[in-house]
């Protein structure tokens, strides 16, 4: 194998440069390439996605592996068609907003492989692979986490629209887990219903919400939906009472809410972009979506207020979803 070339493509210089690798074209080069929603390469899942690309360099899977980073939205299809006609032989895109043109892309160039996280599609082409996530899972052990440290017996959830459907399974996840640990517990959810221009960042509902249920006496407070759910964990955390998030360690960004954070619920996106590039480079990744799974962070500052028969019963819950003793009962609603 060649020794491995490495380097960063940006959106503004794939389009204006014109900078294009001259090897991927070639059949013994294996190249990765990767396209944010938007973000950058270096925060939540874009980095959990990259750092699986790396791995699959670092093992000899891949030879070469590239991102671009979509600074407009307008420009994702434009931005996954570069690495395409760069000869790329797998894109991996990020996030449900970009699945309509991952999709796109998969039907445009049939000799490329399209690997989506978060993007659930019906009928998708054969060169089209979805990563999906039990979302229940991470939200049931988000619920018995809190159910097992609150003084109250009383938590809550702040949630974007029920319709997003991994939104309402990690919401009605962490309901389900909250009560399997104690069907007395007093657990409140609220979804929100607004504006559809500040779906995600709904930073002032978010918040007020949040302290609603503060104020009712929750002292443990679970989150999810983008910027709305960062908001609400603030206006928590700023309250003084244990927050939960969701994705991704929300310790690693150095978060205000560090020091109240008790965990996070977290996809495990690098082991499985990593499985999936060395399936795609030995020609054994079909379209079947995969799942990946669902895990608890590590508790970082509030390590010590969590005892050592609370990790180990969630370690046990979290066999027992993984095995199908333990179920969610929140269906999964692919579109």
């Amino acid at each position: 194998m060649k020794p491995l070339l490495v380097f960063a493509l940006t959106a503004l210089g794939l389009a204006a440069c014109g900078t294009r690798p001259q090897d991927c074209p070639r059949a013994d080069v294996f190249c990765a390439g990767l396209v944010t929603a938007s973000g950058g390469i270096d925060e939540g899942l874009n980095q959990q996605a990259w750092l699986g690309m790396l791995a699959a360099r670092a093992s000899g899977s891949v030879d070469r592996t590239d991102y671009i980073e979509t600074v407009d939205p307008r420009d994702r299809l434009k931005n996954i068609a570069s690495l395409a006609e760069a000869g790329y032989d797998v894109i991996v895109t990020v996030g449900f907003s970009i699945g309509a043109e991952t999709r796109a892309a998969a039907g445009q160039f049939p000799g490329v492989r399209l690997i989506g996280l978060d993007q659930p599609q019906a009928d998708a082409p054969d060169n089209f692979t979805a990563v999906l996530f039990h979302e229940d899972r991470g939200g049931f052990l988000a619920g018995a986490l809190a159910a097992m440290i609150t003084r109250t017996r009383r938590v809550g959830a702040v949630c974007e629209e029920e319709f997003i459907d991994s939104v309402r399974r990690y919401c009605e996840g962490f309901r389900a887990g909250g009560l399997y640990v104690d069907p007395g517990l007093h657990l409140e959810i609220a979804y929100r219903n607004g504006p559809s221009e500040n779906l995600f960042n709904d930073r002032d509902w978010g918040r007020g919400t949040a302290l609603q249920l503060v104020h009712s006496g929750a002292d443990v407070l679970f989150a999810a939906g983008g910027g709305t759910a960062e908001a609400a964990l603030e206006a928590g955390a700023g309250e003084g009472i244990f927050v939960i998030g969701t994705e991704y360690d929300l310790y690693a960004g150095g978060s205000v809410i560090s020091s109240r954070l008790l965990s996070s619920s977290i996809k495990l996106v690098q082991p499985e972009v990593e499985e999936l590039l060395m399936l795609a480079a030995s020609g054994r990744l079909d379209g079947t979506p995969a799942f990946g799974s669902m895990d608890l962070a590590p508790f970082h500052e509030t390590d010590s207020l969590v005892p050592a028969e609370v990790a180990e019963r969630l370690a046990a819950i979290r066999q027992g979803l993984e095995s199908g003793s333990i179920r969610t009962e929140v269906p999964y609603n692919p579109p």
